[in-house]
């Protein structure tokens, strides 16, 4: 009986642990969509194709505010768009996650910027 009863504590605290990496994992995954998602939402799009390029405060807020830190962060650009990407973690638990923004063209930017 004991034997049982031990074995039951353990599958418990076995199950009790799973479920804290599962909710520490899913927080971190929202709160890399939500850094990567700020960065882009924040950003002066008119600006981007002179090299003015958003830079990771407003990621590090967004993270941190979800009780992580910002472990990666990455912003390119192309003829069409702004790419970021970010890495978080949370409890332990590593998440990341990428956004991109297309960009106006070339003519409709510089009106955008006042030139």
């Amino acid at each position: 009986m004991a034997l049982l009863a031990l074995a039951l504590l353990v599958g418990l605290g076995l199950v009790v642990r799973w479920g804290n990496a599962a909710l520490a994992s899913s927080r971190a995954q929202a709160a890399a969509d939500a850094a990567a998602l700020v960065t882009l939402a924040t950003a002066d799009v008119a600006a981007i194709p002179y090299g003015v390029l958003p830079d990771d405060a407003a990621a590090r807020r967004a993270v941190s505010d979800a009780g992580g830190a910002l472990v990666g962060f990455e912003v390119r650009v192309d003829d069409a768009a702004a790419h970021v990407e970010v890495v978080v973690e949370i409890d332990g638990q590593r998440a990341a996650a990428a956004a991109a923004l297309a960009l106006p063209p070339p003519g409709l930017a510089a009106e955008m910027s006042g030139g």
